[in-house]
């Protein structure tokens, strides 16, 4: 089945057609999957049974789903939904839910809600990212897929009725002038010796404790209170006035950085991390991370140029994109192993696919480590702790 799926090749779709697709799978009660990326740099899955949608998975999904529980949490007051650790892994996530159905914790009604929100949430991205024409969507389709049968147990959603809550966020968001803003970006203070020097307003005053540089302004939102297109609207005369501005990948406080990081060297500046991947945005992301937190960098985008930039640098530790044109992150970390100089380099496969046979191959190849993209500031330090102690125990 591996073999067939691997065998389907992604097409180029425009969002209108894709929405088409999606609500002709509600009329034909479809029951399968849909992959789809954005420029290979995104990625999502659709699983669908008899023509409704479960939990969509990939980027930034985890981010929606630890939201809607929390604001869940808080309107049913359970504070044991909040303190719920959610993994990085999709299907872990699924097995976590059912889960908290089956303790009664959540009734299922709750959760289809949370569901829906989220599913809203991710096509509301889509449709921001699709209004950028550099953008290219490509999907592909899987009848019967094997990784769409877990959902049974989970709620399921209208494709259409979730599609027109995100059509009409995504309006009101432009009708205010927003279409420039992603509500994934993260308000960052840019200089706190402004603050006091200007005259905020009331609401303004009571954001800024609450800006730490991590939180996106959907988790702004539900950490205030404050409905996002209003608080967005709030922030955006601090942007205009340079008090904060807004970041595409965490910040951390210069206060934490060290606290995050309890395995690693203080020689930080001495360790180089190598990043292979064939987008420039998530080269940059991860870039802006490892800078922030000390330590060297380099990388390339193109998988051929990658041994012998290893070679030349010789890199501490290794982060490879798994989809990649010409030669993948597999067959990248199989050459890496073979390499006699690079043979004992910690190497981590980053993708937007979390499965279980993704990991298996990974581990088969000779990687150390697996992360789930976009890549989030938090779980890149805990992967650099967890393979770089024993370089500091050599040192």
């Amino acid at each position: 089945m591996l073999k067939n799926e691997q065998q389907i090749e992604y097409k180029n779709i425009n969002l209108k057609d894709l929405f088409a697709q999606l609500q002709e799978f509600q009329k034909v009660s479809f029951s399968g999957s849909l992959y789809l990326k954005i420029n290979n740099s995104q990625s999502w899955f659709f699983f669908f049974r008899l023509g409704h949608l479960s939990l969509l998975g990939g980027t930034n999904s985890v981010g929606a789903l630890r939201r809607q529980l929390k604001l869940l949490a808080s309107s049913l007051q359970k504070p044991q939904l909040q303190s719920v650790a959610l993994a990085q892994s999709f299907q872990e996530n699924y097995k976590l839910l059912i889960n908290l159905l089956n303790q009664d914790v959540i009734e299922r009604k709750q959760l289809a809600d949370v569901i829906a929100n989220v599913n809203t949430e991710i096509l509301f991205d889509l449709i921001q990212l699709s209004q950028n024409g550099n953008h290219r969507l490509s999907y592909k389709v899987i009848p019967d897929d094997p990784k769409s049968k877990f959902i049974s147990l989970l709620p399921l959603v209208e494709i259409t009725s979730v599609l027109k809550q995100a059509l009409q966020a995504w309006q009101k968001w432009q009708n205010q002038g927003l279409t420039n803003y992603s509500p994934n970006l993260i308000p960052v203070i840019k200089q706190p010796n402004l603050i006091q020097a200007q005259n905020l307003a009331e609401h303004q005053t009571f954001l800024i404790p609450l800006i730490n540089g991590i939180h996106s302004l959907r988790d702004l939102a539900i950490n205030s209170n404050i409905e996002i297109v209003t608080l967005v609207k709030s922030l955006l005369p601090l942007v205009k006035l340079e008090v904060i501005y807004f970041s595409s990948v965490p910040i951390a406080p210069k206060s934490n950085v060290a606290d995050n990081q309890p395995n690693v060297s203080s020689a930080n500046k001495d360790i180089l991390i190598a990043c292979v991947d064939d987008s420039l945005v998530a080269c940059q992301a991860l870039e802006k991370i490892i800078c922030d937190n000390g330590y060297r960098f380099v990388s390339t985008q193109n998988s051929l140029k990658a041994l012998p930039l290893f070679l030349k640098s010789k890199p501490d530790f290794i982060f490879l994109d798994l989809m990649m044109p010409i030669t993948n992150g597999y067959e990248l970390c199989a050459q890496i192993r073979k390499t006699p100089s690079l043979k004992n380099v910690p190497v981590a496969i980053l993708t937007g696919r979390d499965g279980l046979v993704d990991r298996m191959r990974a581990k088969l190849v000779g990687s150390t480590d697996f992360l789930s993209k976009p890549v989030e500031a938090e779980e890149v330090i805990k992967v650099l702790n967890r393979n770089l102690i024993t370089i500091e125990q050599l040192t």
